[in-house]
């Protein structure tokens, strides 16, 4: 039996909470007894929508709590250390940028035979870029989820070889393929042609706006079939953004078009409400609301930085835009509101045989053999 730390940022409604928590609830108890330490919570605005989840699977959570600055990181280091001193952990397991850079400051008061894992779950800035640079010695191994970003930390910050390990997201297919609530459509837009749907956090990086201003475009040339609906689901993290949404709402005339859902337990019925999802990210990794809309066989449009992972095969299970380009997301959404029926049956087969590709139960043996090469290559 190992004893595993997990230190996330938040336990928000995100994907890289959803791909811990998938991680942590999957991995077989008669050989590892995980923990959890949460960085953040009702302070800075994050719920603890996975929080639930942790507790029926029986895995402690310790809550932090902390707001994001120099005086608060210093005591989350020290916390840190306190907690991993009084678990003693065989390996500790970060994820997320926040929790990655204190657990390292921290990894040198630990006890000596305390392994280390950080993990990349999305696209990192230039300042980011330069911690992992500057701190990447301290861990033992690095992780990160799509090609492009191991290409990334092995070119930009340095990261040597045998230290990165890509291990792609995993996706519950069968979950996703399955819709618990087949009236949702019915219900919230009844009439509706074409219905899409953005499951994304109210984030700058998620830029729902940019979607808002689009369809504000097409309903300005009269291009915009008033039974088309859009929603957009998740968790409102930034006041800003959401005042960007809402403006851009009001001044588009999108009332009656674009309708926002809080975040919800059962993602897949709201894929399987839609048509097409859309994801307008100025960042990405390799994104989870992509391989959930696949799994559920609906195609995705998709940013380029969205889609730097390449899981979007333009005209095949979706389709790309430029990032932040709102008139080509105009133009896009126009083209695909047009297409024929017929059309969606290929492009919904051609996304359920590329959700194939993401196993969950795949990154889980994956992460198992991390754990057990590092315990092992590491060992005093």
């Amino acid at each position: 039996m190992r004893r595993l730390l997990f230190c996330t940022d938040a336990l928000g409604a995100g994907g890289a909470e959803r791909q811990m928590v998938e991680l942590i609830t999957r991995l077989p108890r008669d050989r590892y007894e995980p923990h959890v330490l949460c960085l953040h919570g009702a302070r800075t605005g994050v719920s603890r929508h996975f929080g639930p989840d942790l507790e029926r699977a029986g895995v402690p959570v310790t809550d932090l709590d902390l707001r994001w600055t120099p005086e608060e990181a210093a005591v989350g280091i020290l916390r840190i250390i306190r907690c991993v001193w009084r678990l003693r952990p065989a390996l500790v397991h970060s994820v997320n940028h926040h929790a990655n850079h204190l657990t390292r400051l921290a990894r040198p008061f630990l006890p000596l035979r305390t392994r280390l894992i950080t993990a990349v779950r999305t696209d990192y800035t230039r300042r980011q870029l330069f911690y992992e640079r500057c701190e990447q010695r301290l861990a033992h191994r690095i992780v990160c989820n799509s090609p492009h970003m191991e290409r990334k930390l092995r070119e930009r910050a340095g990261v040597p070889n045998p230290k990165l390990v890509c291990i792609p997201n995993g996706i519950d297919v069968a979950r996703f393929a399955a819709n618990p609530d087949p009236g949702l459509r019915a219900r919230l837009a009844p009439g509706a042609r074409r219905l899409a749907v953005m499951m994304a956090r109210i984030t700058e990086q998620k830029s729902p706006h940019l979607l808002a201003h689009a369809l504000a475009t097409l309903k300005a040339r009269g291009a915009l079939d008033p039974t088309t609906q859009v929603w957009v689901v998740g968790e409102r993290d930034s006041r800003s953004v959401q005042q960007q949404l809402d403006a851009a709402i009001e001044s588009g005339k999108l009332t009656g078009t674009l309708f926002q859902h809080p975040p919800t337990e059962a993602p897949e019925a709201f894929y399987h409400a839609a048509d097409f999802t859309i994801l307008a990210s100025l960042w990405e990794g390799l994104p989870n609301a992509v391989l959930e809309s696949f799994a559920a066989g609906r195609p995705a449009l998709v940013s380029e930085a969205a889609n730097a992972s390449g899981l979007v095969e333009d005209g095949v299970t979706g389709w790309v835009v430029r990032t932040g380009d709102v008139a080509h997301l105009a133009e896009r959404l126009a083209e695909i509101l047009a297409l024929p029926d017929a059309a969606w049956i290929v492009l919904q087969a051609a996304c359920r045989r590329r959700a194939g590709d993401f196993s969950m139960e795949a990154m889980v043996r994956r992460y198992e053999a991390l754990y057990d090469e590092t315990l092992a290559k590491f060992d005093l």
